[in-house]
């Protein structure tokens, strides 16, 4: 993936506002008994998750990772949202994703060069002012986990705390959310829960955009 280059830049102040009530959420219906085990410790802690997924961006993501998986081909793409913060503590919404025509395999998944014009239109189309709060893709019969390639794209497209990578594999039923960390392996899984109905569009009237180019 082509490292994003900033067209402009807002300085974003997190709004304080409420994350999704308890029973609005629910838990993947793929996660490992490890990760449901996170969800449920963090549910009935009353602190934020990390981030909250629509059903609305999960059904797409899960979609399109299903889609390729009898061919097993990677799929990706950009998750749209918010950071907030609740007493202090901050946590994302992912709203959205978006993705476009894809050059993938088994193991490897980049946007097609010439597809990049349909991704901005999507993005400008969103419907509401987003942040990249993170980005998508799929393992297919792989099982979840930062690859060194995964990796490299996280420190060097998404190096924000707020920043998450989801990994989907459809083929084993397994999804997990991943953050940078100082320790080894560089990364760790963060708990995160599925909310309906849509809370609603932000309240800010600033977008931020960051938008990938080719590498030349």
């Amino acid at each position: 993936m082509p490292r994003p280059k900033i067209l402009r830049e807002t300085r974003h102040v997190p709004e304080e506002r409420e994350p999704p009530a308890r029973s609005l959420l629910r838990a993947h219906a793929w996660l490992s008994e490890e990760s449901l085990g996170m969800y449920e410790a963090l549910l009935y802690s009353g602190r934020p998750f990390p981030i909250y997924i629509s059903e609305v961006a999960e059904a797409k993501m899960r979609e399109h990772a299903l889609k390729e998986a009898p061919k097993e081909l990677e799929v990706m793409g950009f998750m749209l949202g918010d950071v907030l913060t609740w007493k202090g503590v901050p946590y994302v919404i992912c709203r959205d994703v978006v993705t476009t025509r894809l050059r993938s395999t088994s193991s490897k998944v980049k946007f097609s060069p010439d597809a990049f014009p349909e991704l901005f239109l999507q993005l400008d189309g969103s419907g509401f002012d987003y942040i990249l709060v993170g980005w998508y893709h799929s393992h297919p019969g792989h099982t979840c986990f930062l690859s060194r390639t995964d990796l490299e794209t996280q420190r060097s497209m998404f190096d924000q705390p707020f920043h998450t990578a989801l990994v989907i594999d459809p083929v084993n039923r397994d999804v997990r959310t991943f953050r940078l960390t100082n320790q080894d392996p560089g990364y760790h899984e963060v708990p995160f829960a599925l909310y309906s109905p849509d809370i609603g569009p932000s309240r800010r009237t600033r977008k931020l955009k960051v938008r990938p180019v080719p590498a030349q």
